[in-house]
């Protein structure tokens, strides 16, 4: 039995803990094929290199996933309060053929098949959002101050964050409390960004300001984290580039 978080900010497809995944690489008639060893640098800079496998197929709840990436878990990553993540991950990878869609409402996952509005709620509206792959996972363009800057899709952040040195000189910043009423406004700098969706509406969030610089070999200025989705219905279409979120939040 594994229990796996959702990680969108991963484009790996499954990160197993190793006993786990060796269970799962040796077991026959999956197709196993061991890869090379991959670096991965999350937003702290920090650098790992972990081993690789592809699993022709793998079918979870009588449904088949093809050519899954599989990698040892290993907790890391800038963290708020210095809290590490402990369940197995399911990655942006692991739905690399398929458009998805996840209510963040009560908190539901389709792999496959995606209801008809009628099924969810008629009063839903969708705005849609152009969707870049790069190594690193999905970008979303956001703006600030007029300039783009691409956020990385990431379900697995609270909270959206912005590196300090892809932001305008003139951007203006509030303290931590406009994103967390707990904490002191000593304890980060938070701005705002906009998301222009294809029909050309606007909306702002909040992001927290990471200090320093972008760590080399990131090809994203910043995370959309969880603060944009939570509550929300969002579709996740993969071969077709494109992220839709719903428009109302749940009741």
């Amino acid at each position: 039995m594994h229990t796996l978080m959702l990680d969108t900010g991963s484009s790996t497809g499954l990160h197993f803990y190793e006993r786990g995944l060796n269970e799962l690489v040796s077991e026959s008639g999956l197709g196993t094929t061991r890869l090379e060893d991959r670096r991965f640098i999350d937003i702290s800079g920090n650098e790992i290199r972990v081993p690789v496998w592809n699993l022709n197929h793998l079918i979870i709840s009588g449904i088949r996933f093809n050519n899954i990436e599989i990698v040892p878990f290993k907790p890391w990553g800038l963290s708020i309060g210095n809290k590490k993540p402990v369940n197995e991950v399911m990655g942006l990878g692991f739905f690399h053929d398929r458009r998805f869609m996840v209510d963040f409402r009560k908190n539901r996952l389709w792999p496959t098949h995606i209801p008809s509005v009628s099924d969810i709620d008629k009063s839903y509206r969708w705005s849609s959002y152009p969707a870049e792959k790069t190594k690193s996972g999905l970008l979303i363009t956001a703006i600030v101050g007029g300039i783009k800057l691409k956020l990385l899709l990431d379900t697995a952040t609270s909270h959206s964050m912005l590196f300090a040195d892809r932001l305008p000189s003139d951007t203006l910043f509030s303290g931590c409390k406009t994103v967390e009423p707990e904490a002191s406004d000593q304890d980060c700098r938070v701005t705002t960004f906009s998301l222009k969706d294809n029909q050309g509406t606007s909306r702002n969030e909040f992001a927290i300001v990471i200090s320093g610089n972008r760590p080399k070999g990131l090809d994203f200025d910043g995370i959309l984290g969880m603060n944009v989705m939570r509550d929300h219905l969002v579709i996740i279409d993969i071969p077709g580039d494109i992220f839709s979120l719903s428009d109302q939040q749940g009741r």
